[in-house]
């Protein structure tokens, strides 16, 4: 019950203040009512709020893992990269993932957060809460979001890393967002880099626009920018297929992949070897995509996924679609 406590709270909340509107505010619709149930509501979400907060601070605390790259100053591992971009190796490539996990890596900040809303605990639109309860509230897990923005505003991760308290990987390609993302102290593992939509490594230029941001890489994403009326702000940025990040981590089983690079996200999802990974649950943006939903639909149940869920909202600034693994247990 401890993974679930908060929940539980939330729900008593909730049928109190429906409790109370029945009671009071359906026979009545005077001002004097609709006051009294919305000064309800606002002192049930605070107490519910509270309440979870409480428990969060005094669960035993959070130990991001230990991560030592293993770098050496002498070695121009630049140029090395820069070689295998051009020869494009295979994304199973082991020097790669050497070279990831040394030079590419960063490890969890171990010094408090520093957030713009410190009592938040959910900044989600809905995809953390969904994805918590079909993956059963479990603790110790481990994450990936890409398009990790600054770490805070609209992050599907943040949940999962302080109340359930998961490790996870934070990937962003803007350099400016990453920055602030480690101001943010988050406790995770995190890379100034994108995620490629093909089986090897490229160094791209990334189009700077905040929660608009991508990789430029073919003549489509630049007809996008140019729809999209966005202002060319070029950087040059190493990206890598996923799973060379998971081999560079050493690490096979995902329970929650976080997927939102304003167009890329199929691309990317095609170069996932799924039957040597275990990625348990995805939610996937797909608003600037050129594929549509039936044809990623189809795609992901193919590689053995059923689609749970269809996120969005009237402007979409959210329009995401939910995925698990058939015949997950938990």
């Amino acid at each position: 019950m401890r993974g679930r406590y908060p929940y539980a709270l939330c729900i008593i909340g909730i049928v109190l203040l429906s409790i109370f509107i029945i009671g009071q505010y359906l026979p009545n619709t005077s001002q004097t009512k609709v006051s009294a149930a919305r000064d309800t509501f606002e002192q049930i979400i605070k107490r519910v709020d509270h309440t979870i907060q409480l428990h969060v601070e005094n669960e035993k605390p959070f130990q991001p893992m230990v991560f030592i790259p293993q770098r050496d100053k002498s070695f121009d591992y630049k140029k090395v990269m820069a070689d295998m971009n051009s020869a494009r190796v295979d994304q199973a490539e082991p020097r790669l993932a050497d070279i990831i996990r040394n030079y590419y890596v960063e490890p969890p900040s171990l010094e408090p957060y520093s957030l713009t809303i410190p009592d938040r605990l959910e900044y989600s639109n809905g995809q953390t809460p969904f994805v918590d309860s079909r993956l059963n509230y479990i603790e110790d897990g481990f994450y990936i979001e890409c398009g990790a923005l600054n770490g805070e505003k609209g992050s599907n991760s943040f949940f999962f890393e302080k109340v359930r308290k998961w490790n996870g990987l934070l990937i962003e390609g803007d350099p400016s967002n990453y920055a602030m993302l480690k101001s943010k102290h988050r406790k995770a593992l995190t890379m100034n880099s994108c995620l490629y939509p093909h089986t090897y490594p490229s160094e791209v230029s990334f189009n700077k626009a905040f929660n608009r941001g991508r990789a430029v890489h073919d003549d489509k994403v630049n007809k996008w920018i140019n729809q999209q009326r966005l202002k060319s702000d070029l950087v040059k940025v190493q990206c890598f297929p996923l799973y060379s990040i998971l081999l560079a981590l050493n690490r096979t089983t995902v329970d929650f992949f976080s997927l939102d690079i304003e167009g890329d996200e199929f691309g990317v999802l095609q170069t996932i070897p799924f039957d040597k990974v275990n990625i348990k649950m995805l939610t996937v943006e797909v608003t600037h995509g050129t594929t549509g939903n039936n044809e990623l639909q189809k795609f992901m149940e193919s590689k053995g996924y059923d689609t749970l869920l269809k996120v969005s909202r009237g402007d979409l600034g959210v329009n995401d679609l939910i995925f698990r693994k058939k015949g997950l247990t938990h």
